[in-house]
């Protein structure tokens, strides 16, 4: 995703860390099916490593994946007893980072800790959020719950970009007509900016796109064309900055799974047609126009959004 804040250059950022970390927004980390009870996944995240595992109550726990005793990964350990286990010397972890108990029967030191992010389960994938706590709820689809639609979660593998900088493409308007070949004859006057996201709708009697950019690096949305209604949600994780694992969402009205395959198969479009172009791109912010004013308002946001850089425990 890049590091960017406040004090640094766009144009200087989509390769070049910094010590304040990375946004604080919630990352996609696995497809919650792959966390099954017991099971303990290990994932590059944010510059670092973590592991996602489930606690008694089946509640995802994300926490740094190195051991304070002597820096064993923690992903090759095992869940027991409730507890993450070190394959090493056996000492556990408890869902708070805590150490728990060292076979050894030594006293624990207060310093034995991994750092725990704020984990949720929703849309069919497991978030974190980087940060001490989180600073707003996960991800939301516009116009839907749960409850309101089928949906399907996919994981797209590892890709040569910052999520941030795929993220723009959810106000660019212009390559969804240039690139995309889509018949997109309009762009909203507004988009809506809190400190958490942007959002904005544009609607006609034949079309609704209902978008909202949460944090900076996930971009969902409501569309309906022909009175066929579906919804979307692209998002991602950085590994290191140039680097991030991608994840997608895809969802009908509820009783309507039959459209699933099709929304995913236009989906696999946008992302075939998309990949050539951030795959290569050396970006900057460049010479922007009257039409690029909500480019310039997304680049804005994302200058001024703040980082965090985790412990790693």
């Amino acid at each position: 995703m890049g590091v960017v804040n406040s004090k640094t250059s766009l144009a200087k950022q989509h390769h070049v860390p910094t010590e304040s970390g990375f946004h604080r927004s919630w990352y996609p980390l696995c497809l919650a099916r792959e966390l099954e009870p017991g099971n303990v996944i290990g994932r590059d995240f944010l510059g670092t490593r973590v592991v996602a595992w489930r606690d008694g109550a089946g509640k995802p726990v994300v926490q740094s994946a190195w051991c304070p005793h002597l820096g064993a990964d923690l992903s090759v350990g095992q869940v027991v007893d409730g507890r993450l286990r070190c394959a090493y010397h056996h000492w556990s972890f408890d869902g708070g980072g805590r150490c728990a108990h060292i076979p050894t029967g030594d006293k624990i030191p207060a310093a034995a800790r991994i750092f725990t992010y704020p984990a949720e389960e929703a849309w069919g994938i497991v978030w974190a959020f980087n940060g001490e706590s989180a600073d707003f709820p996960v991800p939301r689809i516009p116009g839907a719950e749960t409850a309101t639609i089928d949906h399907e979660a996919h994981a797209r593998g590892e890709r040569p970009w910052d999520t941030w900088i795929a993220v723009s493409n959810g106000v660019d308007f212009q390559h969804l007509r240039t690139l995309h070949g889509l018949p997109v004859d309009s762009m909203p006057e507004k988009i809506a900016v809190d400190p958490a996201g942007i959002e904005f709708r544009d609607e006609s009697p034949f079309h609704l796109q209902h978008g909202r950019i949460t944090g900076t690096n996930t971009f969902a949305q409501h569309l309906r064309f022909s009175g066929q209604e579906m919804f979307q949600l692209f998002t991602g994780a950085p590994i290191a900055p140039g680097r991030s694992n991608g994840f997608f969402v895809v969802g009908v009205p509820k009783g309507q799974a039959e459209r699933l395959p099709e929304v995913t198969a236009m989906v696999d479009r946008l992302n075939a047609e998309d990949a050539p172009v951030l795959s290569t791109l050396r970006f900057r912010r460049g010479l922007l126009t009257a039409s690029d004013r909500h480019l310039a308002r997304y680049f804005k946001y994302v200058e001024e959004f703040p980082t965090f850089l985790p412990p790693e425990g």
